[in-house]
């Protein structure tokens, strides 16, 4: 009886200590080609991140800010969350118009959609770039480099402001 209660509890304790908080749900990431039929049933505004496979930043963004639960819940909730690779080769329609990557070099290049959303004022770019639109696909916000959680949330509740309907009018 003593060791029938003891592998009880044994395994009472090892089933509890294995037990992990349920992951948060993932960012659900509109591809950049679908984007326009997703505005068109549903129109939302629009966060880009324009990144590439190679910058450190951005992957740091991918793994801190975009796992983050309180902004997974809230681009969820209210955006169209796109990643946009801006080495991508793929032809992309955005805005009613088609972008193509563009060749720099043998093996380089930067494709166009990249250049226009991530492009600042002095026509560098950055990544990562995270890019506010709104539903018209209009630039409300860009901002270069890593983008942690807090400074995301801050800009999104910034922009809620900006474009909420004024009561009265």
């Amino acid at each position: 009886m003593f060791l029938l209660r003891y592998a009880l509890s044994l395994l009472l304790l090892l089933a509890l200590g294995s037990s992990r908080p349920p992951k948060p749900a993932p960012i659900r990431w509109v591809a950049p080609q679908a984007l326009a039929d997703s505005l068109r049933v549903r129109p939302r505004p629009v966060l880009v991140f324009v990144h590439t496979t190679w910058c450190r930043y951005c992957k740091l963004q991918e793994l801190s800010t975009f796992r983050n639960p309180d902004v997974v819940r809230r681009l969820n909730a209210g955006y169209y969350a796109v990643a946009l690779d801006a080495e991508s080769r793929a032809p992309i329609a955005f805005g009613g118009k088609t972008y193509q990557f563009q060749a720099t070099g043998p093996d380089t290049g930067i494709h166009a959609l990249a250049l226009l959303l991530a492009r600042d004022e002095h026509g560098q770019t950055a990544y990562p770039t995270t890019v506010l639109l709104d539903q018209q696909l209009r630039v409300r916000g860009r901002w270069t480099g890593l983008l942690k959680p807090t400074g995301l949330l801050a800009a999104l509740t910034q922009q809620a402001r900006e474009t909420a309907p004024v009561p009265g009018r």
